[in-house]
């Protein structure tokens, strides 16, 4: 009945108050997100640990999602405040299953040039980012990529490439203080070497002050202001002294 409600009205969220936390893997852990399709499989491969009443609210939400509603939440009845804390909070509770991805990681636009100020403004006035205006942003919003959360910006990184010396440096790298340690600063390396493969380059690099240990870790080697494409090493900071790292795209 509440499926078909929703539905029929074109509801865009659906909440299932149920005993459970939310949706379990194989190993017990909670899944925070799940687009209708991964819930599909889960349930197709028996890759959940959860009872049977919970493969029901999966099997209702897959359905909602089906006749058009963008959200279901199944969230646990048990607990104080949880439907306020899901209607009111950015992370809720319980598993949200939906027809699209919950978070994307795409190219920048324009129009995303308030939410990166707004992300790496702290990190500009700490001095672990270099400052950028809103004007140089708009100018240079293309070199950009965007990890995205309902509709906020969480993640960052912008690429240049310098394709005479089959280079491209990524800088901006930028994570929410409440997202870090969760693997988005490795998505984005991945996302833009992906780029800098497409464009035909051999190499990426960055320059540094204060996270050298994350870029040794993922297998960039220290390298000299030397070996920097010539029109980088004219911009180079002196003041800030960066180090720079190379990785050679495989």
């Amino acid at each position: 009945m509440a499926v078909a409600t929703a539905s029929a009205l074109g509801a865009a969220k659906l909440i299932f108050l149920m005993d459970a936390g939310g949706v379990s893997n194989r190993e017990g852990s909670l899944l925070r997100q799940l687009t209708s399709a991964e819930a599909v499989a889960m349930l197709r491969e028996n890759d959940t640990a959860c009872p049977s009443s919970v493969r029901q609210h999966m099997e209702s939400a897959i359905n909602a999602c089906r006749g058009g509603v963008e959200r279901v939440h199944l969230i646990p009845r048990h607990v104080d405040g949880a439907l306020l804390r899901e209607l009111f909070t950015r992370e809720g509770l319980g598993t949200l299953i939906s027809q699209d991805p919950f978070e994307h990681l795409r190219r920048a636009t324009l129009a995303d040039v308030p939410g990166i100020l707004e992300l790496i403004r702290p990190l500009e006035e700490s001095g672990i980012l270099v400052r950028r205006s809103r004007e140089r942003l708009e100018m240079e919003a293309e070199q950009f990529v965007v990890m995205e959360r309902d509709g906020k910006i969480i993640a960052c990184a912008a690429l240049y490439p310098y394709p005479e010396q089959g280079m491209a440096e990524m800088a901006c790298l930028a994570v929410d203080g409440d997202y870090r340690r969760q693997g988005r600063g490795e998505q984005l390396l991945t996302f833009c070497e992906g780029l800098a493969r497409e464009q035909g380059l051999r190499q990426i690099f960055v320059l540094t002050t204060q996270t050298t240990h994350w870029f040794l870790e993922r297998g960039f080697r220290q390298g000299t202001l030397e070996e920097l494409p010539m029109p980088r090493q004219e911009l180079y900071n002196m003041q800030r002294r960066s180090q720079v790292f190379f990785r050679f795209l495989s």
